[in-house]
Parts: C-alpha cells; sequence; structure tokens
C-alpha cells in the first residue's frame, strides 16, 4: 500500500515550534508529533516515517541519542533527519552530522528554508526508494527469466 502523502515525524517540545511546522507541513505531508525522545523513538519504529525534523535539546534525552539509535536499526536507519534546532553553535553543527543527520536548521528558521529543505529531502527519499523498487523488480525478472 502506497501513501497517498510523505509522513514526517516532528520531534520537539516546543508547542510554538510545532505550531509553525504544522501550518507549514500539514497540506503536503501526513504529520506525526512526539515530545519526548522515547516518543520518536516508538512513532519512528512503527510508523516508519518518510522524514523526521528532530530538535536536540529533549525532556527525556538529546536528539543526537535519538539519531544514533536510529541508525543503528535497520527498519529505521534510512530515515532521513534534519536537525531543526534553537543551537547555532558549529559544534552542534557538526554532531548532527556527525550521528547520522542529513541537515541541519537552526531556528528561528524562516518558513522558505524549512519547505525547501523538507521537499529536497522528500525528494531524495521518493528517488532512493523507486530506485531500490527498481533494482528489485530486475532481481525478480533476471531470476524467472527461462532460457
Amino acid at each position: 500500500m502506497s501513501r497517498e502523502k510523505a509522513q514526517i515525524l516532528i520531534v520537539d517540545d516546543e508547542p510554538s515550534s510545532i505550531q509553525l511546522l504544522c501550518a507549514l507541513l500539514e497540506s503536503t505531508a501526513e504529520l506525526s508529533i512526539a515530545v519526548t525522545a522515547e516518543k520518536a523513538l516508538d512513532i519512528a519504529q512503527t510508523q516508519l516515517p518518510d522524514l523526521i525534523l528532530l530538535d536536540i535539546e529533549l525532556p527525556d534525552g538529546s536528539g543526537f541519542d535519538v539519531c544514533q539509535q536510529l541508525r543503528s536499526e535497520a527498519a529505521t536507519s534510512h530515515i532521513p533527519v534534519i536537525f531543526l534546532t534553537g543551537f547555532t553553535d558549529i559544534m552542534f553543527e557538526a554532531k548532527a552530522f556527525d550521528v547520522g543527520a542529513v541537515d541541519f536548521i537552526s531556528k528561528p528558521a524562516s518558513p522558505f528554508r524549512v519547505i525547501m529543505r523538507v521537499n529536497a529531502h522528500l525528494k531524495d527519499e521518493l528517488k532512493m526508494s523507486g530506485d531500490h523498487i527498481r533494482q528489485i523488480a530486475r532481481g525478480v525478472m533476471a531470476s524467472s527469466q527461462v532460457d
């Protein structure tokens, strides 16, 4: 079964950030929201979203730890993670990429920047999924051919 809209998991404990992201993305994506690291991991593992927008500071842990755990599990290792955080220091950005993020956006982020980056990574994810499906189909077709 394919989805009509991309599925995005927003992980943030700041109500104003959640409201802004929902307003920006609700017309183009199905949205799930988590305000804790534990809930984020649960949703990611059960729903397998197409993209995760992740804050660094969460009430019960670090977004860095969440990203590392997602990368360590086969079912979630492919999900692109964009850190969207109030931290602007280059060391936080470097660590985000080090733990497996595909992008880093500092708050307050312009709505245009958020939409551009989300769309870019969703297109990359869709292309990789399509490439993977085509690769599987070629393998099945090759193995079913009889000389």
